[in-house]
């Protein structure tokens, strides 16, 4: 269960361009990161472009938005490999949604551990607990 965070600043989002978002980020999620889309959650901020600085001046300086994208997966389920074409990719995904971003824009990956989080009430470590007594059963 992959939480995905998609921040922005200086650019209103069209409706279309936020479902492509959506879309893009689920299926990368799945493809690269090996994650289910069906419990892949996005959400986009938008803020004003005076809200973000990057280099010491509000983004709208720079005449591009900026975009910050939290991804929140579960410790030890990725390899470093994946986590970076997650992040190659991420960008791409970025800069072809939103246009031409600041260098300083950035894809943060989060491990989490496993008894640190979850969904629906229940841990991921309770889910991997249930699945493996499940199978021993």
């Amino acid at each position: 269960m992959p939480f995905v965070n998609i921040a922005v600043a200086g650019a209103s989002l069209t409706k279309p361009q936020k479902q492509r978002l959506f879309e893009e980020t689920t299926r990368l999620m799945a493809e690269v990161m090996h994650k289910k889309a069906s419990l892949t959650a996005v959400r986009i901020d938008e803020y004003p472009a005076e809200n973000w600085g990057i280099a010491g001046a509000a983004v709208s300086a720079t005449k591009h938005p900026a975009v910050h994208t939290d991804i929140k997966v579960t410790a030890g389920t990725n390899t470093d490999a994946e986590k970076a074409e997650m992040i190659r990719l991420g960008m791409a995904m970025l800069k072809d949604a939103v246009g031409t971003t600041p260098e300083a824009s950035y894809i943060v990956i989060h491990d989490l551990d496993a008894g640190a989080w979850g969904y629906n009430g229940r841990t991921q470590k309770a889910r991997a607990q249930k699945k493996t007594k499940t199978k021993a059963a």
